[in-house]
């Protein structure tokens, strides 16, 4: 017995080791931190006892990858045949009949391509060749394996022989990857320092001698010399930057995190690396005059100010960790000056919002760094890693530092994403904007040891730090100063501080110290002039001439800074800390010299300016001498320590001529722009008259004066009208139509299908008596005639009723008898069936005694059961809910007065309690009634509603509907306001006054949009039409139009279709948060402003309503004065917060649901700063569990408790759902007021007993391979009837894997059944088939002998036949018996076959079956996935079947998150993911508990973090960020309606509206820089379109000006193309290759994060490394690039003029701005009277004339020298208006500069990601996804972008070509333009075919 038990124990343990594996290396689902932190968690596993076990299973995983890797070979061996054997050139010809067919096909809907030729150049790496459900990961397993062996042989010597017996395995594989991965690993054990030399041994025996090293693959070869490299050195050393991606790699992605910075409670920012990078920027001088500390700081403002008003709050916090100073500290001195200024400046001036958000740590890996991560819990932590500056050629850090800051910020990053378990974004190529922020999201392949990370980070010896010593002599210092020193400003004493320690330091060298008694006068001088003087009177000339310091001045001034630094960390005065980040200014201070040396009569210092001097003199015990500077000056430069260069003088006549810019006139343009042009004494520049002036024109070699007709946008698009009509035959042309509103009522069905409401158990509260009743008739007033034969009519059909009820319920009891006795489920499954039936009171009543009976049963057998499995369990939670359910039914019929006193037995039967008492029985409602707790109805019947009784809030918007009103609503998903929208369509199209009113729908995605339609024909019938960018039907001749925002704004500014416009009666936009954020979200509000009628803004998520609100009152009163109406229209908001489904949240380990309290997983110190979100809400449980702790600490809280249940509740036996409301209002009032007071310790008590899981027993996120632990957690949902669900994940790959195991595991099931439980019945099916076909054959040759015979046949014979007949039909199977012998099982599928609409789900799945066999196999599982890569077809099928009920459970991408109507119970989120943020979770999880389908809804995270959980909690719902209102090619639309349009008036009053009245104007504080900008832009934008030839003096667009408004998506890209078209040199480039990389350049924009070096070493080995794609795009051609350059002067030219414009307008009326920090608001303006002839005046009122040099530039930027000219010179568009005077818009859609080298601020230039270019060679998706590293779910969408801009290309050069040709223009033109077509024509028809190969059927219908 013992062998017996010791043989299943060791058994037991081999499937968890196997599972435990399968978890690690399941590299699609466990996330790199999960993994690691399970490898820590399971010490226990790795005992020795457990070594075999792991052997075996270790050995069975290299065999498993073998095999598979052998398959692979071999099939992709057979497919590289296959592709050698096909031309690979087509001839033009047979591409264009191919390209025909498949339109045709396409509109057909008969499409179908073998997909297997997208794979045809694939690599022998990882590709998919096999079907999906085969495919294994091997590389990246390998890789895990080692790694996970590696950490078990350092604690445990058993595993060692594994370890290096993979390790050979690895190293002998003919896969040069996997040897590859061998190879790191060996690297990698290395580089953690290898004490034991045995094993130090076996690391060397597995490379390659030096013998064969020089036949060694390419691929290999860096890796081997990162070993040689840590095989010759003892110790821990820095790394090269090659070395460290060898050892670190990672995989960036340059994403919009703008979401990410919004949402998160917490992030951190690292200051030293943010401090360098800016130091770095282009425009900041830190070398000339040793630097200012100033202008950093100013530009940091700018990026933290920014950072802030993402959320209006500061949910970041600067770190500075000395680890890093120390490698910096010895490099530039102003660096550590600018860091002690900017700490001491954050902890000190930046206070006012909230606590401090600066620390400073020794190192990140000390403790205390490490306890405040803990406490904090940031969600990602944001760093400049040093990768994109020169290691050799930078300006401010040594090589060395450099390499040193590089190898800390790769473990520092490492750290963090592991370790700490937060995101790591980069700052490197940071493009920051209110609306977006882009940056490169970094995760990193491997975790570092944390022996190599304390060698690395400790601090050395030679670090300075601050002792406490030293704060004491500070203290002693400013007792001695302070009665001689009044002035309160602290940096006069940190100067004086600093010159007596230097004092101390040089006292035994003698030259430095006579040296620094000639200083400190002049760094006396320089600090009070810095006091004394205004920012912007130190604007001094760019050019004043050079001064040269000897090495020992330079010396001194630099240790000066350092020990500054130093005086500035170490001093803790009370003194005025304000100015203190502007403590030196190296330019000034030169300059200072300069006039001191020049000035022929000595100058003068003001008298407040000497008294600082001459006191700080005093107390420094220097002679006080008023010729002290100039004998100071004279010595110094006797000495040669300044030396002067030539004499200069300032110049103060500053005019210069003026830029003129061409005025462009018409009415639109000259009413727009009236204000300016009103004023022309504020203008900078002259107006000159194209006709009169010959202004300088940037023409080509071809231009034209005329517009070259490019055809409306609208006709671009397909339409299928035109399709349906063109149909050469007419039965095709039915057809076609037949198929098409076939299709909507097929989904339109399966919307407004109402048999999937889940009622289960809802309780409700009669409102009044029923009036069904055929007892107790009340006697009446006597009645007329009428009105008494009515009512004899009603009470008859009462009676009749009764009857007819009464035989129902006698049905009803016949189909009881028939069940069996302890069958209580199914008895009261069939009253439940029959209640809804029953209205009379009498029989209702009879009815549901009969049902408490059995609930009562039913209750005491399950409570006799000692153990209950979790179906049980489940069933007896729904039990007591039910019981309670039917006692308030019969309470109310019973008309019970003192409920609880009189049906006590029963209430205390039901919760098990004896005795019971009120407040017992008032907790069990709330814990357990819960979110079923009864709603009596609010509102009051509408004769506009039918389906509803709405409740207040909707009736506002009924009545704002009719009374044509704008509407913004802003309610919780599932709460009923899309149903204004319907009711507003209804109203448009039964307007009989208004036959030809048009009600436009706007939704954000082209999926909602079918849905929409598909309602809408449901509802209204065939009177919907649909435009999208794929295409348009019926849109003309529609009443209900249904389009996305892209499409509406070409439908508004369209010329063909004004008219059509001006008969829209209401515009619906749904989901309107949309037009915040995103790229392209602009159009949003571009839209909006263009309508002219009321508008309904649909949202769940957005926070400043009442601005949106403003903003629409606003437009309709400008709308009202620009168009002459009596009122302007008023705008109705309507808030509504309350979610009638409650969502109830859960984590889910090993089967079980564990409740979350939202409380239980916030954060105290977040609670703090951020507060609760507005949209918090609790439920009924939540809310008694959160006051149950509240009262554990009542003592800790100062307002009145909150009254007991029976106090509050005492009115009522039961407790109503709006009531409960206001308790937990109560509740939640409680804990604000905690909040509020700042109650740290008893908020953290709070959240520690709320917490989820406070059991050390339960494992969360459960250890188990996704395929497993999927199949188990929709087991758990179906046992607690918690289906059907949505499971999301962002993976489309894993969504479908997880598909697949549940399908495969109800087909296990089912086999599993068919050979155990059916086995026997199966086999008589199987006889009884047999022996039909044996009488089938009997029957068949007795015909043929019947026939054969003559005509007097035996009679016997035919009635022989006729019985064999008979007896074969009894054989034959049932359609159960069928089923069940070869159909799929009841048991092995989560379908709901019974309940749903079977002709519906059948006709369903035979569409979707052709081109988804897979997938259709799965839903006949009941389960199905869902992404953006599924063709519409299988969407449709998917969405409409889980609509029914028939699928239970769905796995999508955030594709079912926004807006598609899928009700759904429960709603699962697994494997976390930076798309997973606050937003998507909101959208995501509000398909759970859908009003008027579910009662309840439930929130579950399977495998997400907790920390991620409390911040998808915590985050509060984002504000609508408004952008800016125009662009250049969106000018040119408005100017090409505005003097195109039938009707002017309405052009020109829509385009004013958009232009005066953008949202970003709203507040005051923007009104007017906004309003200022927008009107010069439209006046220089007028000038440079004119000067690029697209543009005539009137405004109207001419030359190619046309095709480039076509691709407006693409700005600025539209603009240059059409620049560069204006040549020959496309028409000079032969190769095809090279004009896709030239539009990739302009129409793609995707870094790399690559050094140069790693660059090189890529390119070199690729071909080894045998990779398809070429990765990054290849340079472009000289003339091209020369072209570009061009263009960018132009837009310099112009564009510079422009923003120069608006610092002069602006300054003339602006008081001082310039002169404040931009966070903080310390301004460094003075408002001071100087001394007549004083230095300082002569600043004030002399030299400051030179800044009208710079009016643009910002006096903050003008202390590193910078100009207007240098900025432009420099211009980047990243940069935007960092170093500019007024924060102004400068992104390339407003000023159009295209940076064809992709740089950053520091200039550094990125390389570009070249998957178009490598789509177009290969054709493969999986290939760029895998090699080029896109996301799956964007691949789509880019490639179309790239296709759609192909397409417009063409097909404008042909209408071009067919005009000039129809109307016998120049052939000049045509010559031109021909060549050009052919070439942009055979690019798009290859790319088109690959795309729609890799494509097939994606938007068919």
């Amino acid at each position: 017995m013992a062998s017996v038990s010791t043989t299943q124990t060791h058994e037991k343990m081999n499937q968890e080791i196997n599972r435990f594996l399968d978890y690690l290396l399941d590299t699609d689902s466990t996330s790199e931190i999960a993994y690691h932190q399970k490898i820590l968690e399971k010490d226990d596993l790795y005992q020795t006892q457990y070594g075999s076990c792991f052997e075996k299973a270790v050995e069975q995983k290299l065999q498993q990858w073998k095999e598979f890797d052998q398959e692979q070979q071999t099939l992709m061996n057979a497919e590289n045949d296959l592709g050698d054997n096909e031309s690979d050139n087509e001839s033009e010809t047979e591409e264009e009949d191919e390209e025909k067919e498949e339109e045709e096909e396409l509109l057909s809907g008969d499409i179908n391509f073998d997909q297997s030729s997208s794979l045809r150049n694939c690599s022998k790496q990882e590709v998919d060749l096999k079907p999906l459900e085969t495919y294994i990961n091997s590389i990246d397993q390998y890789k895990r394996l080692l790694q996970f062996l590696y950490h078990c042989q350092q604690s445990h010597s058993h595993f060692t022989d594994i370890y290096f017996r993979t390790l050979d395995h690895c190293m002998k594989n003919q896969n040069e990857n996997i040897s590859s991965i061998a190879l790191q690993q060996i690297a990698l054990h290395l580089s953690d320092g290898v004490n034991n030399q045995k094993q130090r041994e076996r690391l060397i025996k597995h490379l390659p001698s030096k013998t064969t090293m020089s036949t060694i693959s390419e691929i290999h070869k860096p890796i081997v010399h990162t070993i040689e490299t840590l095989l010759s050195i003892n110790e821990t050393i820095v790394m090269s930057q090659d070395d460290l991606d060898i050892l670190f790699p990672y995989r960036a992605r340059f994403l919009d995190l703008q979401r990410e910075f919004r949402d998160s409670t917490h992030y951190f920012i690292d200051g030293d690396s943010l401090l360098l990078s800016i130091a770095h920027h282009i425009n900041v001088d830190l070398i000339s005059y040793f630097g200012n500390t100033l202008h950093v700081i100013f530009i940091i403002e700018r990026i933290l100010l920014i950072l802030f008003n993402q959320t209006h709050q500061c949910n970041y916090t600067l770190l500075f960790f000395d680890c890093h100073h120390q490698f910096y500290q010895k490099e530039k001195s102003i660096l550590s000056l600018i860091r002690s200024c900017l700490i001491t400046h954050l902890s000190k001036n930046i206070d006012k919002y909230g606590s401090s958000k600066v620390k400073q740590f020794s190192s990140w890996f000390d403790e205390d760094y490490k306890k405040f991560a803990k406490e904090e819990k940031p969600h990602f932590i944001f760093y400049h890693d040093m990768s994109s500056f020169n290691l050799t050629k930078d300006h401010l850090l040594s090589e060395l530092s450099l390499k040193q800051l590089l190898y800390i910020y790769r473990l520092f990053g490492i750290y963090h994403q592991f370790d700490l378990e937060c995101h790591v974004y980069l700052m490197n190529k940071l493009t920051l904007t209110d609306t977006y922020i882009k940056c490169f999201q970094m995760n990193y392949r491997e975790k570092c040891s944390k022996k190599r990370i304390n060698d690395i980070v400790q601090i050395r010896a030679f670090y300075q730090h601050i002792t406490i010593n030293e704060k004491n002599k500070w203290t002693e210092f400013e007792k001695q100063i302070s009665d001689i020193i009044t002035q309160n400003d602290i940096r006069v004493f940190l100067y004086i501080k600093t010159i007596i320690d230097l004092m101390e330091m040089k006292k035994d060298q003698v030259d430095e110290e006579e040296l620094l008694k000639y200083l400190s006068p002049l760094l006396l001088l320089h600090i009070a002039l810095l006091i004394r003087l205004s920012l912007i009177d130190r604007q001094i000339p760019s050019d004043f001439p050079s001064i040269t310091f000897s090495t020992i001045f330079s010396q001194l001034i630099t240790q000066f800074q350092q020990q500054l630094a130093l005086s500035v960390s170490a001093c803790s005065s009370v003194r005025s800390w304000s100015k203190i980040t502007d403590l030196f200014d190296g330019r000034f201070f030169a300059f200072t010299l300069y006039q001191l040396n020049q000035s022929s009569s000595k100058i003068s210092f003001d008298s407040d300016t000497m008294n600082i001097i001459i006191d700080c003199l005093s107390f420094l015990k220097f002679s006080v001498d008023k010729n002290i500077f100039y004998e100071t000056i004279e010595k110094l430069i006797q000495s040669k320590h300044l030396i002067f260069s030539s004499s200069f003088s300032i110049e103060t006549d500053v005019g210069s001529k003026s830029q003129e810019i061409a005025r462009i006139s018409n009415r639109f343009i000259d009413t727009y722009l009236q204000p300016i042009i009103s004023n022309p004494e504020k203008l900078t520049f002259n107006f000159v008259d194209p006709k009169n002036v010959q202004l300088a024109r940037y023409e080509g070699k071809y231009h034209w004066h005329v517009y070259k007709e490019v055809g409306d946008e609208i006709s671009r698009i397909r339409n299928n009208d035109e399709t349906f009509r063109n149909s050469t035959k007419y039965r095709y042309r039915t057809k076609h139509q037949q198929q098409f509103y076939a299709y909507f009522t097929l989904y339109g069905k399966s919307l407004t299908n109402r048999d999937v409401r889940d009622n289960h158990l809802q309780i409700v509260l009669p409102t009044a008596p029923t009036t069904m009743s055929t007892d107790n008739k009340k006697k009446e007033k006597p009645q007329k005639k009428a009105d008494k034969i009515r009512e004899d009519n009603k009470q008859q059909k009462m009676i009749k009723r009764a009857e007819d009820e009464g035989e129902q319920l006698t049905s009803v009891n016949n189909l009881l008898k028939g069940i069996s006795l302890d069958d209580y489920s199914k008895a009261i499954e069939i009253i439940d069936e029959s209640l809804p039936n029953f209205q009379t009171s009498n029989h209702r009543l009879e009815l549901l005694k009969q049902k408490f009976r059995l609930q009562r049963k039913y209750l005491e057998s399950l409570r006799k059961k000692t153990i209950l499995t979790i179906e049980e369990t489940s069933k007896l939670e729904l039990l007591q809910i039910g019981y309670f359910a039917t006692m308030t039914d019969v309470v109310h019929l019973e008309k019970i007065v003192d409920v609880f006193d009189k049906k006590k037995k029963y209430f205390e039967e039901l919760i098990n309690h004896s005795p019971l008492d009120r407040e017992q029985f008032y907790r069990f409602q709330m814990e357990q009634i819960n979110s079923r707790l009864p709603r009596r109805e609010q509102g009051t019947p509408d004769n506009r509603v039918v389906d509803f009784i709405p409740d207040e809030w909707q009736v506002k918007f009924l009545d704002a509907v009719d009374k044509r009103q704008s509407i913004i609503i802003v309610a919780p998903t599932a709460s009923g306001k899309t149903y204004a929208s319907y009711y507003a369509m209804n109203k448009v199209l039964k307007d009989n006054n208004d036959q030809h009113g048009i009600c436009v729908y706007i939704a954000p995605t082209k999926a909602l949009v079918n849905q929409v339609a598909a309602t809408i024909h449901s509802k209204y019938g065939p009177v919907f039409g649909i435009f999208t960018r794929d295409y348009r039907v019926n849109m003309d001749s529609c009443r209900i139009l249904v389009t996305v925002p892209q499409c509406m704004e070409i439908l508004l500014l369209s010329l063909t279709h004004q008219q059509w416009c001006q008969r829209i009666r209401y515009a619906i936009f749904d989901e309107i948060h949309c037009m915040s954020g995103e790229i392209g979200a602009d159009v949003w509000e571009k839209t909006m402003l263009l309508i002219n009628c009321p508008m309904i803004g649909l949202s769940a998520t957005v926070n400043n309503s009442d601005e949106l609100c403003q903003w629409i009152t606003n437009v309709e009163k400008q709308r009202s004065k620009l168009f002459k109406t009596s009122t302007p229209r008023q705008v109705c908001l309507i808030t509504h917060h309350e979610r009638i489904a409650d969502l109830n949240k859960y984590l889910y380990s090993n089967r079980e649901l564990y409740p979350i309290h939202p409380i239980g997983v916030m954060n105290t110190k977040q609670l703090m700063t951020r507060g609760i979100p507005k949209d918090f809400s609790l439920s009924p449980r939540e809310t008694i569990k959160l006051n149950d702790q509240i009262k554990k600490k009542q003592n800790d809280i100062e307002c009145k408790p909150v009254p007991s249940l029976t106090e509050y509740f005492s009115s009522d036996w039961i407790i109503e759902r709006s009531i409960c409301n206001e308790y937990s209002k109560l509740v939640q009032n409680q804990f604000h007021h905690l909040i509020d007071k700042q109650k740290t310790s008893t908020i953290d008590s709070i959240i520690t007993a709320l917490q989820p899981i406070t059991s050390s027993d339960v494992k969360y996120p459960e250890t188990k391979k996704v395929s497993s632990l999927i199949v188990d957690f929709i087991d758990t949902l179906k046992e607690k009837n918690l289906l059907p669900c949505i499971v999301f994940s962002d993976n489309r790959v894993l969504c479908e894997k997880m598909a697949e195991s549940v399908a495969k595991h109800y087909d296990q099931i089912e086999n599993d059944l068919r050979e155990t439980k059916y086995k026997k019945q199966i086999e008589e099916l199987k006889n009884r088939l047999e022996l039909a076909e044996q009488n089938r054959q009997k029957l068949k040759q007795k015909k043929v002998s019947k026939s054969s015979s003559k005509r007097h046949h035996d009679e016997d014979n035919i009635d022989e036949i006729k019985m064999v007949e008979e007896e074969n039909n009894q054989i034959l199977l049932s359609d159960h018996e069928q089923q069940l012998l070869d159909g799929i099982l009841d048991e092995g599928t989560l379908a709901n076959r019974r309940r749903c609409d079977r002709e519906l789900a059948d006709a369903l799945l035979e569409r979707a079956d052709k081109d988804n066999s897979r997938l259709v196999s799965y839903m006949r599982r009941g389960v199905a996935y869902h992404h953006s890569g599924l063709n519409n077809k299988g969407r449709v099928a998917v969405e409409a079947l889980f609509r029914t009920r028939y699928i239970q459970v769905v796995f999508s991408t955030a594709t079912l998150a926004l807006g598609i109507h899928m009700p759904a119970k429960t709603v699962a989120f697994i494997q976390d993911t930076i798309y997973l943020d606050a937003l998507q979770y909101r959208q995501a999880s509000g398909r759970a508990g859908r009003r008027g389908f579910d009662i309840q809804g439930h929130v579950i995270f399977i495998d997400i973090p907790l920390a991620k959980i409390s911040h998808l909690m915590m985050s509060a719902i984002p504000n609508i960020h408004a952008h800016f209102p125009t662009s250049v090619t969106f000018l040119m639309r408005l100017l090409h309606l505005c003097s195109n349009a039938k009707d002017i008036n309405d052009a020109i009053n829509r385009s004013l509206i958009v232009l005066q009245c953008p949202l970003i104007a709203q507040s005051s504080m923007n009104s007017q820089l906004i309003d200022v900008q927008t009107r010069f832009h439209c006046l220089f934008t007028m000038d440079f379109l004119y000067r690029l030839n697209l543009i005539n003096k009137h405004g109207e667009l001419i030359g190619l000006a046309g095709l480039l408004t076509h691709i407006h998506y693409f700005e600025p890209a539209n603009i240059l193309l059409v620049y560069l078209m204006d040549t020959r040199l496309f028409h000079q480039i032969k190769d095809q290759f090279e004009i896709i990389t030239i539009l990739a350049y302009l129409f793609t924009n995707m870094p790399w994060l690559i050094t140069d070096k790693k660059y090189e070493n890529l390119m070199k080995n690729r071909k080894e490394t045998k990779l398809n794609s070429k990765l990054f795009l290849p340079p472009i051609s000289n003339a091209f690039r020369q072209r570009i350059d061009v263009y960018n002067s132009i837009v310099k030219e112009v564009y510079g003029c422009y923003i120069e414009t608006i610092a002069q307008y602006l300054r003339n009326s602006n008081n001082r701005h310039e002169e404040i920090l931009p966070f903080s608001n310390i301004s460094f303006a003075q408002n001071i009277d100087y001394d007549n002839g004083t230095f300082e005046y002569q600043l004030h009122h002399h030299y400051s004339q030179q800044r009208q040099k710079s009016l643009s530039i910002s006096p903050f930027a003008a202390l590193s020298g910078l100009t207007h000219e240098k900025y432009m010179l420099n211009y980047n568009p990243i940069i935007g208006s960092w170093d500019l005077v007024y924060d102004l818009d400068l992104s390339p859609k407003v000023v159009p500069f295209f940076d064809i080298n992709c740089c950053d601020h520091t200039n550094t230039a990125y390389h570009l990601n070249s998957y178009v270019l490598d789509f177009y060679k290969h054709g493969s998706e999986a290939l760029i996804i895998m090699e080029n590293g896109l996301n799956s779910g964007d691949t789509y969408n880019l490639l179309l972008d790239f296709q759609l801009m192909l397409s417009s290309i063409k097909t404008s050069l042909q209408v071009i070509l067919d005009h000039e040709l129809k109307h016998n223009n120049e052939s000049k033109d045509r010559n031109m333009l021909s060549p050009l077509y052919k070439l942009i024509t055979n690019l798009h028809m290859k790319f088109s075919t690959k795309f729609r190969r890799q494509y097939p059927d994606r938007n068919k219908l």
